[in-house]
């Protein structure tokens, strides 16, 4: 699933433009990057966690050439999913609750995609 997709099923979900819905998207995922500039974590209940990991520097190796290069530090942003999306993501389709959702969160996250 590609944004474009996310922003059709956040507007039919929603009952909104396919443009307000992708304004929606695009302040949700810049909330996100500001947050994780500023403390480093987001936590989403029922979704899972984004946070920093730090990179220190290191010496690698241009493939072709095999010549020492100097890769900086820097930090890479990382997801890990809770243990309800982990359970979702795992069930069996014919064994998922269609109308009874676990909690708020997962409901609507399961029902958006």
């Amino acid at each position: 699933m590609i944004r474009a997709d996310l922003a059709q099923k956040l507007a039919h979900r929603m009952n909104v433009s396919k443009q307000e819905a992708d304004r929606y998207l695009l302040a949700f995922i810049d909330a996100i990057v500001k947050n994780l500039q500023k403390d480093g974590k987001v936590v989403i209940q029922g979704f899972g966690s984004f946070r920093l990991k730090d990179y220190e520097a290191r010496i690698g190796k241009k493939p072709v050439t095999g010549e020492p290069i100097p890769i900086p530090a820097r930090k890479k942003p990382v997801f890990r999913a809770s243990k309800e999306l982990l359970r979702l993501v795992n069930l069996e389709p014919e064994s998922e609750p269609v109308s009874e959702p676990v909690h708020a969160v997962t409901s609507y996250a399961a029902a958006s995609m």
